[in-house]
């Protein structure tokens, strides 16, 4: 019988994947149902040992959820009748947006994962710039209306870190907050080699051997992350044209960036490598051959990168916010939105490899 549901359906890569990978493997593997967006397929190994149904993205996806959720519903409320009132049937939402209604059972419990503060509350924008971009205002201020029209259908909001829970508690929900970080506290390389890592057909053999031969004649900066505003490329990219400005060589950028997604004025600086999305086995491969891991980020609830890299002893330097400290010790830190500040400390990231 199902009694735990987690509704992944908008996760398809990084850390959303990790997270379910981490909650599943602390929580009881028996009764448990994820409803699971397609383009994740490749990424759950066979052992996970839950019962994951695959939904491609389109409109009516929702629906079939909605049907699932109520078949469910149905067998559990049976079975309470037969058996003991004291189960549980659990919801997990981990994409941020609660359910738009709730099984009528007294013992039905709801939680509710926040990664991102911005869908939390539409006041919560980190940028003007960003605000003022009709197509993150729209995605926002839509999952925000959402997200405080149906909270009243969660019993609790669950969040990774300290500073993240400080954040939320200033919209003053009626919900209770918990910080589950002992998924990521706990996390080592053996979870990362049991739950995701070492199917061969994910890795881009050629390019990791590419990486490999750059990193033996430069000091490799690696920063692994999607081409999203709030991931700050752009200073970031400045500051390695300036970088080349002052004919400072043997130092090179690698991002998961596809270059035809980036001004051309980036795409000429040959300080920086382009390698686009990569497999989850692939980026490890490249933390292995980095000096350090850049992580100019404006926004992260968690920072999973930066968490990966601590476990490889690799150097970070990083923005200074409150995220960066909750996961880890920074070798420097400096103001993402300087291109000047992260310039200075990356030269001293430089000469500390002298």
């Amino acid at each position: 019988m199902i009694n735990k549901i987690f509704n992944c359906i908008s996760i398809h890569n990084g850390g959303g994947i990790i997270y379910l990978l981490m909650m599943h493997s602390k929580l009881d593997k028996k009764g448990n149902l994820i409803f699971l967006d397609e383009r994740a397929r490749h990424l759950i190994k066979p052992f996970i040992n839950a019962k994951i149904k695959f939904y491609k993205k389109n409109l009516f996806r929702n629906f079939y959820i909605l049907r699932e959720r109520l078949i469910c519903y149905l067998e559990f409320r049976n079975n309470l009748k037969n058996s003991n009132e004291k189960e549980c049937i659990q919801e997990f939402y981990l994409n941020g947006i609660p359910p738009l209604f709730r099984f009528p059972v007294k013992s039905n419990r709801v939680f509710v994962l926040f990664q991102n503060k911005n869908l939390f509350s539409i006041f919560n924008f980190f940028s003007r710039k960003l605000f003022f971009q009709l197509n993150f205002f729209t995605y926002h201020f839509l999952h925000s209306f959402l997200i405080n029209l149906f909270l009243k259908n969660t019993d609790t909001i669950i969040v990774q870190t300290n500073s993240m829970k400080k954040i939320i508690s200033t919209a003053k929900p009626n919900n209770k907050i918990i910080i589950r970080d002992s998924f990521w506290k706990n996390i080592d390389l053996n979870f990362f080699q049991e739950s995701i890592l070492g199917k061969v057909n994910n890795l881009d053999l050629d390019l990791i051997e590419k990486i490999r031969l750059v990193s033996n004649d430069n000091i490799l900066f690696f920063y692994p992350a999607s081409f999203y505003p709030h991931k700050n490329h752009k200073v970031l990219f400045k500051s390695f044209i300036k970088l080349s400005s002052n004919s400072l060589n043997n130092i090179k950028l690698v991002v998961t960036v596809d270059p035809s997604s980036v001004p051309n004025e980036y795409r000429q600086n040959d300080k920086i490598i382009f390698i686009g999305n990569q497999s989850i086995d692939t980026v490890h491969k490249i933390y292995i051959f980095s000096d350090f891991l850049i992580f100019p980020s404006i926004n992260e609830s968690l920072g999973l990168p930066l968490i990966e890299a601590s476990l490889y002893n690799l150097k970070i330097i990083a923005s200074n916010l409150d995220y960066v400290y909750d996961v880890c010790n920074p070798m420097y830190t400096f103001n993402p939105y300087s291109e000047e500040d992260i310039y200075q400390k990356i030269l001293k990231a430089i000469k500390s490899t002298i």
